[in-house]
């Protein structure tokens, strides 16, 4: 079986990793499109890398916000899984503007390779909408890929496409993918949000790239030892970095801080119980980790999950992504949330949410109950079975 995954960009790659790799070690063909932003992540993970798109177009929809409204569908069902359930209309609407027009800008390119290549199946991020669109093209099934939260598209009724939709399939001669079909899952039961699409759970496999393990981490931690990271991606802690530095000084613990841009703390004063080491895969530090402070990341925050540990999110805006990853912990129990609101206007806010954290019992049970709804979910080589299925089925 050929199956070609279809990555969404750098930050998402990574959830298609361990999946990708059940189906290689099962011995079927994979590759991995993806934008050239996002291909050094796939070559990283040992896997075949099919650039698509220019890196040029693709940032500047990433960078979208708001379009006008042709093209839009006539109303958005209060089920439309487009970003938070709760997030405005317009809001909703504009980041479908987003995902449709990256993948219109990718369309030609992925089309022509699975022509090419001919595979088996397709399994696509549920934000990179182009993978229907590939899957139509040589008559294949298509599933999604879900990345923590439901916050792809998929059109369950024709009120609902918009015609920016329609005319990716059209312009190469296909029918339009519109319907319930089934998207891949790591997400746990007590951290899933509701949508309409039909949902097909697998464990959560942390992969955050490849790394070193340093001396330090051999060492077993004299104090509760806390990750504070903004993942690979965000700047929201770089940002911040004085403000929470100064309310984690003095701490009864060791704060490592892992961050993607440690030139962003050169030459700053750092306190006495802060070691700043520059990013490097949380699957290696957070088993050691009592808490993990982070900026509401759902790669970050899933691998705290998988390992157990409780999490204090910082989100930075109220209608970002961030935000919702961190009512998802504070609904679980397993971890507080702070606005960036309260950070700003309320001095100490984190420093309590550490305290709070390491001294009730409560977090850490919470987030070890989350652990294990993780491990008793099916493992990705289980899902392999399913694809094989649907791939021989067909449509």
């Amino acid at each position: 079986m050929r199956v070609l995954f279809v990555a969404h960009g750098p930050s998402h790659a990574p959830w298609l990793v361990p999946l990708a790799w059940a189906c290689r070690l099962a011995g079927h063909e994979v590759q991995v499109a993806a934008r050239p932003q996002a291909v050094p992540k796939v070559t990283a993970a040992g896997l075949l890398a099919v650039p698509i798109g220019a890196a040029a177009a693709g940032e500047a929809f990433a960078r979208r916000r708001l379009g006008g409204s042709a093209g839009r569908p006539a109303r958005v069902p209060a089920d439309w899984p487009v970003g938070p359930l709760d997030w405005p209309e317009e809001r909703r609407l504009g980041w479908a503007d987003q995902l449709l027009g990256l993948a219109d800008s990718l369309a030609d390119d992925l089309v022509a390779h699975a022509r090419a290549w001919r595979p088996d199946l397709v399994v696509h991020d549920i934000g990179a909408l182009v993978g229907p669109v590939a899957a139509a093209a040589v008559g294949v099934p298509a599933i999604g890929h879900a990345w923590g939260q439901p916050m792809g598209a998929y059109f369950l009724r024709e009120d609902e496409v918009p015609p920016a939709y329609l005319r990716m399939f059209e312009r190469f001669g296909l029918e339009p993918r519109i319907g319930a079909d089934t998207w891949i899952d790591p997400c746990p039961p007590s951290l899933a949000l509701p949508y309409p699409v039909p949902r097909l759970p697998m464990r959560y496999l942390p992969y955050n790239g490849p790394g070193e393990i340093p001396d330090w981490l051999r060492e077993h931690p004299r104090r509760p030892r806390i990750c504070l990271t903004g993942g690979g991606t965000s700047r929201t802690i770089d940002e911040r970095g004085r403000q929470l530095l100064d309310e984690v000084d003095g701490l009864d613990a060791e704060i490592v801080l892992a961050v993607a841009r440690p030139e962003a703390f050169a030459g700053q004063p750092l306190p006495a119980n802060v070691r700043l080491t520059g990013w490097f895969p949380l699957s290696a530090l957070l088993p050691s980790c009592a808490a993990l402070i982070h900026h509401g990341g759902a790669g970050s925050g899933m691998t705290a999950a998988a390992y157990g540990v409780p999490q204090i999110v910082l989100p930075e805006s109220p209608d970002s992504t961030q935000r919702v990853w961190g009512e998802q912990v504070t609904r679980a129990g397993s971890g507080i949330s702070i606005g960036s609101a309260d950070l700003r206007q309320r001095p100490g806010t984190l420093r309590e949410a550490v305290t709070a954290v390491l001294g009730r019992p409560h977090y850490t049970d919470r987030a070890r109950s989350v652990r294990a709804e993780i491990e008793a979910m099916p493992a990705p080589a289980e899902l392999v079975r399913h694809l094989e299925r649907r791939a021989a089925a067909g449509i």
